[in-house]
């Protein structure tokens, strides 16, 4: 629990010192791509330190991972989710993020497969979303459609599943009525 601590405290203070040492004024200012590398390569580089302090702190893998796709370094942040499930492999939350990471790129499957595992090792409610929304991105509407009332049944006061299971009924049975 203290090295959880420590690791959690280490992330805010650094990330305090990289992005707020500025002004609000001078925050809102574009930066350059080299002080945009910078600032992922610190953020990387103390990320790896917090996850040799708790390397079951996920926050740490999932923010760095973060980084470095929205970079342009997707070797580098594949490879670090994947660490970071390795070394947590009952945690929702990595594969929920390494499924937002497909989600991005449009790998509605690959995404939807993340998402399942995150169900499986059970996330809450509202990321439980997103395994339906994947399924129905990538063309299996009537397995995303199973998906939502599955989670109706865990979660019956869900009244965006309950939405989107009664619109995608409807959208399914139109398109299997003969046409006239």
């Amino acid at each position: 629990m203290m090295t959880r601590l420590v690791a959690a405290a280490m992330l805010v203070v650094c990330a305090a010192a990289l992005w707020g040492a500025q002004g609000q004024e001078e925050s809102a200012r574009p930066i350059s791509a080299a002080e945009a590398e910078q600032v992922v390569t610190e953020t990387r580089r103390l990320c790896r330190q917090i996850v040799q302090i708790d390397p079951h702190f996920t926050e740490a893998y999932t923010s760095a991972a973060y980084l470095l796709w929205s970079s342009d370094r997707d070797d580098e942040a594949l490879a670090l989710y994947e660490a970071g499930i390795a070394a947590n492999p009952d945690d929702y939350g990595i594969y929920h993020d390494l499924g937002m990471y497909h989600m991005h790129a449009k790998e509605w499957d690959k995404a939807a497969e993340q998402f399942r595992n995150a169900v499986e090792k059970g996330a809450p409610m509202y990321f439980q979303h997103m395994l339906p929304n994947a399924l129905e991105r990538g063309g299996h509407k009537q397995e995303a459609l199973e998906e939502w009332r599955a989670i109706v049944e865990r979660f019956p006061e869900d009244q965006v599943a309950k939405q989107h299971a009664a619109a995608l009924e409807q959208e399914l049975s139109s398109k299997a009525e003969p046409e006239r």
